[in-house]
């Protein structure tokens, strides 16, 4: 048992400051308007106000790449699927290719989304969303 003791205390110290784990730790980032970026485990990832409901304007699960100013926060979500067709199997995974776009105007607040690729471009012109606003990975956002 004593040979153990040094292997579980040096897996202990690197768990503890977070260099080794189950994905990222957990975190929140305030955006504009109200919102924040959430991350709750690896794949639960998104965009709210503190406090929501069904009918509040959010980008759901899971944000990878962010962007915002003082008005609009746009994002990329990977869609989530369920890992396998077991029924007692719920846990979701990315579904790898498959994304979808998003724009939370932040002043009404209203969402636009799910979007393509190219129907984000045009709501996105529509919407006078400054071109300079660029999306960057969504980790870059913890405090």
């Amino acid at each position: 048992m004593k040979r153990w003791l040094p292997i579980f205390a040096v897996l202990a110290f690197l768990y503890y400051f977070g260099l080794i784990g189950c994905g990222g730790s957990d975190f929140s980032s305030e955006l504009c308007g109200g919102y924040y970026v959430y991350e709750t485990s690896t794949h639960q990832v998104h965009v709210s106000p503190p406090s929501w409901n069904s009918d509040t304007p959010r980008i759901p699960e899971k944000v990878v790449d962010l962007g915002h100013d003082d008005r609009f926060i746009i994002a990329k979500q990977n869609h989530l699927k369920r890992r396998n067709l077991r029924p007692s199997d719920t846990y979701m995974e990315p579904d790898p290719g498959v994304y979808s776009y998003w724009i939370l105007d932040t002043s009404i607040p209203k969402v636009y989304g799910p979007l393509t690729e190219e129907e984000f471009k045009k709501t996105r012109r529509d919407l006078g969303v400054p071109i300079e606003l660029k999306m960057k990975d969504v980790h870059s956002f913890r405090e």
